[in-house]
């Protein structure tokens, strides 16, 4: 009965995040289409069997569906859910009454283009509201950036860091907490990082190389992420509350260091000096949804204090994950939305668009992009969870 427990906590809190993810994406396109005058014909989470629906005064089909793995929006003039443009509908609705009525692929091109970047961009601020709202509602807690300890010959004693050196900054990026160093500090391994060191009143420039090593994670497998060799004094915490203001700045500057990070790790990632151990997939996305909807409270005699503390962990998932959707549903891939609007570009450059033929081919090879992404992100998942080691040990 505990393990059945246990097994739904972990899906609800999957489909808790999943869901949440997807409806403020789709919620983008669609409050950007309601307010340019493109028609939504159906707002739609998830696949599958229909579980509700109905229609509002708009005409718009709003639409749960059994598997909360997705979702789309589709506009009038859509033949798919990809927004593929129905041809013989809008050849049909142009000779009638133009973009007039409603028609997506009828609308001025920097219309459609607002349309498909407000899915992204609505993620993108959903982050920097969640956290903004947990700052003002808790606040934070951290370790400040102070070195206490330098490793012997690890990559910071080599690079002439210093016990009570502060970290200042790391390329640029202003340095606040010692998360902040674990969080540069962990994508970059093999790649060089330019520190600004406060020391003794005056601050020093030490360039440095994470090198990568295997460390344990929140779900306790083996994850290769990068190391630099100094550590701070955890009995020192400070505490800050955040106003309206305080708590808005500092939830759009987190957001912004989460998407200049991940924009890094692919760069790296591209360039072969990325560890593909930190591109997960649906597998453990559900598993680190479950472990954080289903973390112990450390005031465990009080239920209210326990559920209020998961549900503000998985707010904090959630938020971190819609980053990385926005982010890549903005690659140049057709199928995305970032494909859509390199098609909008070429139109808006060249004063037409692109031939029919084209896109379909476009639109099958981002689909087969997509798939193959699946495939590697689900195939690197199982190899984390240790699953091909296990069937190795059993033909050993």
């Amino acid at each position: 009965m505990q393990a059945l427990l246990h097994t739904a906590e972990y899906i609800l809190s999957f489909v808790f995040v999943f869901t949440l993810i997807v409806f403020v994406h789709e919620m983008g396109h669609f409050l950007a289409a309601r307010a340019l005058g493109a028609r939504v014909e159906v707002f739609s989470i998830g696949f599958g069997k229909t579980l509700f629906q109905r229609t509002d005064r708009h005409g718009t089909l709003w639409r749960v569906s059994l598997f909360p793995i997705g979702g789309f929006v589709k506009f009038a003039g859509d033949a798919n859910a990809a927004s593929a443009p129905d041809r013989e509908a809008i050849h049909a609705e142009a000779g009638k009454s133009g973009a007039a009525s409603g028609m997506f692929h009828l609308l001025p091109v920097w219309r459609r283009s607002i349309i498909v970047a407000a899915g992204p961009l609505m993620n993108f601020l959903y982050a920097m509201v969640v956290f903004a709202a947990l700052l003002m509602a808790v606040g934070s807690t951290s370790i400040p950036a102070r070195v206490q300890s330098v490793e012997a010959g690890s990559p910071a004693a080599r690079a002439g860091f210093q016990p009570g050196d502060v970290l200042v900054a790391a390329d640029g990026r202003k340095i606040n907490t010692f998360s902040d160093v674990a969080e540069i500090v962990a994508i970059a391994a093999n790649t060089p990082i330019t520190f600004l060191v406060r020391r003794d009143g005056s601050e020093v420039k030490l360039r440095v190389t994470p090198k990568l090593i295997e460390k344990q994670d929140m779900l306790g497998k083996t994850m290769r992420i990068g190391y630099l060799g100094i550590s701070a004094d955890a009995r020192v915490v400070e505490h800050h509350r955040y106003g309206p203001l305080a708590a808005l700045a500092a939830g759009a500057r987190r957001t912004w260091n989460s998407i200049s990070d991940q924009l890094k790790f692919l760069g790296r990632l591209v360039h072969g000096r990325g560890s593909v151990d930190m591109l997960g997939g649906p597998l453990r996305i559900f598993a680190y949804t479950g472990a954080v909807g289903t973390a112990a409270s450390v005031d465990t005699h009080s239920l209210p204090v326990s559920f209020a503390m998961r549900i503000a962990g998985l707010m904090t998932l959630s938020a971190m994950l819609s980053v990385a959707i926005g982010l890549v549903n903005l690659l140049p891939v057709p199928v995305l939305d970032g494909g859509h609007l390199l098609y909008y570009a070429f139109e808006a450059v060249a004063g037409r668009p692109l031939s029919e033929r084209v896109q379909l081919v476009g639109f099958r090879i981002g689909l087969a992009l997509i798939l193959s992404l699946m495939v590697f992100a689900t195939f690197n998942d199982l190899r984390y969870f240790g699953l091909f080691e296990r069937i190795g040990r059993l033909f050993s």
